[in-house]
């Protein structure tokens, strides 16, 4: 089914404070290697520790001891897209370059998936095994195993992808691409992927979707400075919320995320500099805008990252980590609400 929506943004309150004032700030660099490709951290551990991309190395930091691990080194290129889920740990490439390691051992495997650049990549469980799926500038996504990187398939779109995310459940995936159409798939028992619904987002490009903890509701963060949330119950777009600097290209909207733990319920996503947005992932009600970036000064982004227990929030820069803490007290107290 396709879907269009034009009505208005989301109006929005702002004068909620869901991260604590006065981030933590960790002296690591992480390097952008594409301009539109922000998603270069994650915690999939613990929130003593997020893991990043620096030139040709991948390392993992702990924030209470402040050491600074090489988990992948001498990396034969530069990362375009990272991720670690499931026990493991992947980067790509420009050229289609891949890496992965068991993160807990010595087990590595490095190959080139063929195609273009691995514009993003996601580790998914289904049926007690463990899945990576790359986005390719080439127009698919291939779907691997692992530990065994065995090709299971690949799966066509009409439009370079940008990314994909598998639902926590492992039952859907949506993908986005260098058009504003949203691509929304049902994954059967057999591992087959099911185009079901094709939504539009807005007028430009998506590089970045998420899924909520639940399943139900999943968002897209588009080019031109918007993130659209849908209800995979319902055929209508739920919300749409702008970004601080939109429509000026530094207001584009880069990777988006929603808290894992269902009692925070908070949608973070970033801007291509300066400012990240944090909002209500009940109502869909409530912003706090955080500039990241000096007053007098805008700086890149290279990503963002919620702990496990969604407990702190970090945020990537060029030349440092800022690391947030949640008011989770506050968000526990607050009534469950929702739009539909």
């Amino acid at each position: 089914m396709s879907v269009t929506y034009t009505s208005p943004s989301q109006i929005l309150r702002e004068d909620c404070a869901f991260l604590k004032p006065q981030p933590r700030i960790h002296n690591q660099r992480l390097t952008i290697q594409h301009w539109q490709l922000r998603d270069l951290i994650t915690c999939p551990n613990s929130s003593e520790e997020f893991i990043y991309v620096n030139q040709n190395s991948v390392n993992g930091y702990n924030t209470r001891t402040r050491v600074t691990t090489q988990i992948m080194k001498d990396l034969s290129f530069p990362p375009t897209s990272l991720t670690a889920a499931c026990g493991y740990l992947a980067a790509g490439g420009q050229r289609s370059q891949l890496m992965v390691k068991q993160i807990n051992s010595n087990w590595y495997a490095h190959t080139t998936v063929g195609g273009s650049i691995n514009n993003a990549l996601c580790i998914s469980e289904h049926l007690g095994g463990t899945r990576l799926l790359i986005s390719n500038n080439d127009e698919t996504i291939k779907v691997y195993s692992l530990p065994g990187l065995q090709r299971l398939t690949s799966i066509q779109l009409p439009t370079a992808v940008n990314y994909a995310s598998v639902s926590p459940d492992g039952r859907k995936m949506v993908a986005v691409g260098d058009s504003n159409q949203v691509f929304l798939y049902d994954i059967s028992v057999a591992g087959g992927y099911q185009k079901i619904g094709t939504y539009t987002a807005t007028t430009e490009a998506s590089f970045s979707c998420a899924w909520n903890q639940s399943s139900e509701k999943f968002a897209v963060a588009s080019q031109d400075g918007y993130v659209s949330v849908w209800d995979v119950r319902h055929s209508e777009k739920l919300c749409k919320l702008g970004s601080k600097q939109q429509p000026q290209t530094k207001g584009a909207t880069r990777c988006v995320k929603f808290s894992s733990s269902g009692s925070i319920d908070l949608l973070l996503y970033s801007e291509h500099v300066s400012y990240v947005n944090l909002v209500d992932a009940r109502t869909f009600n409530d912003r706090q805008v955080v500039r990241v970036a000096p007053l007098n000064s805008d700086e890149h982004i290279s990503g963002i990252a919620m702990s496990p227990d969604s407990k702190v929030c970090f945020v990537g820069m060029e030349h440092s980590v800022l690391e947030f803490d949640v008011d989770t007290i506050t968000r526990r107290s607050f009534p469950s609400g929702s739009l539909i």
